[in-house]
């Protein structure tokens, strides 16, 4: 939502820019620019205000030149198509970017059934050099497995999960400098593949160590990914519930989300609800903010406000408080330190003065806090 925002708003000052485009002089006429300037300033003016009733959808009441009614007409609808592209634009590389969390999780799991072929290539490399027998690590049960797991193996080809040059050489150079010269790692090695417990825990402690933690591993997906501080947390989650397990036909894949389909359809409705309802959102809001100076008024809070009203109409199962609580939270991790509680009094105020209009309607579980409103 803030990225379109941020976007709406620079295609509508295009707008008007483009108005002074159009009416400036005409160097081709035979007429000096500066005899032709008073008339194309009035013409652009009276563009203006035609283009700004546009914008706040003010029905049109009196009549001005056809020169400056076609040009804001123009450009009017130059924006609408430019922000209609952008609105599906971002709603389609809102859910591609969530689902790019799973393929992150799966690329992990690539790089554990990988490990062991590193191992082998690790102890060929070293010929003579030393005797750790790290090809000793291809007989641990757990990645014994990965190649004969069936709906991994879809999963990889489905989703096109492999390595790149860059990639493999970061894992090699992670096996030789980090985990080769790791002292849990060296004393498993003799007893590989002959205890399951100890080859789960191995499994377990180079995730956290070294796929999930090691800084080249951390910056590698950080470069890939500008969220991952916030989704580290899930592809953690995910990788380390694949290993909580008993025996090996417990292995699975972890699921992105319980129903991510359902998930799906909720933020992509709530997005295109607040979208489409900007007008009045954006009234409710400023009426409950009027005392407050625009520029106290974080953009990310504005926006914030106008998705949890947004989300309170739209959604008629999901109870009042659940949805403030909510944004609560995000206007404490993505705004300012006070924005928590700003946020909090506003949408109280709001969301009793829709429901006694009506506007707020609840239904099914979305009734369990109406009694105290």
């Amino acid at each position: 939502m803030y990225a379109y925002w941020t976007q709406e708003r620079a295609q509508h000052q295009l707008a008007f820019d483009e108005l002074t485009y159009i009416f400036l002089p005409d160097l081709s006429l035979m007429i000096v620019k500066e005899e032709q300037m008073p008339r194309l300033e009035g013409l652009r003016k009276l563009a203006e205000i035609q283009l700004t009733e546009f914008f706040q959808g003010i029905p049109t009441e009196e009549s001005i030149p056809e020169e400056s009614m076609k040009a804001a007409q123009s450009v009017y609808k130059k924006y609408q198509i430019s922000t209609k592209k952008i609105a599906e634009k971002l709603k389609k590389d809102m859910v591609s970017e969530v689902e790019a969390i799973n393929n992150t999780y799966l690329k992990i799991l690539f790089y554990l059934q990988s490990l062991s072929e590193i191992a082998q290539w690790d102890e060929n490399r070293r010929l003579l050099e030393n005797s750790t027998k790290t090809s000793l690590f291809k007989n641990n049960k757990i990645l014994a497995v990965f190649p004969k797991w069936k709906s991994l193996q879809v999963a990889f080809k489905d989703n096109h999960i492999g390595w790149s040059e860059d990639e493999e050489t970061r894992l090699k150079k992670l096996f030789i400098e980090a985990i080769l010269v790791d002292q849990t790692f060296l004393d498993y090695l003799p007893n590989a593949g002959k205890n399951f417990e100890d080859d789960l825990e191995i499994i377990k402690y180079i995730l956290k160590n070294f796929l999930l933690k090691h800084p080249s591993m951390t910056e590698f997906f950080e470069e890939k990914d500008l969220n991952w501080n916030l989704n580290k947390e899930v592809v953690k989650s995910m990788s380390t519930k694949t290993f909580k397990i008993e025996a090996l036909e417990d292995l699975s894949l972890q699921p992105l989300a319980l129903q991510w389909e359902d998930d799906k359809s909720f933020f992509e409705d709530l997005y295109e609800f607040t979208l489409d309802s900007d007008k009045d959102l954006n009234g409710w809001v400023e009426a409950q903010t009027k005392n407050w100076e625009s520029d106290r008024l974080a953009m990310t809070d504005f926006i914030l406000l106008k998705m949890a009203v947004a989300e309170m109409i739209k959604f008629p199962s999901i109870p009042v408080k659940v949805s403030i609580n909510e944004y609560i939270e995000l206007a404490k991790n993505y705004s300012t330190p006070k924005s928590g509680q700003f946020i909090n009094g506003i949408l109280d105020e709001i969301s009793i003065r829709l429901m006694s209009e009506k506007i707020i309607q609840k239904s099914g579980r979305g009734l369990i806090d109406i009694a105290s409103k």
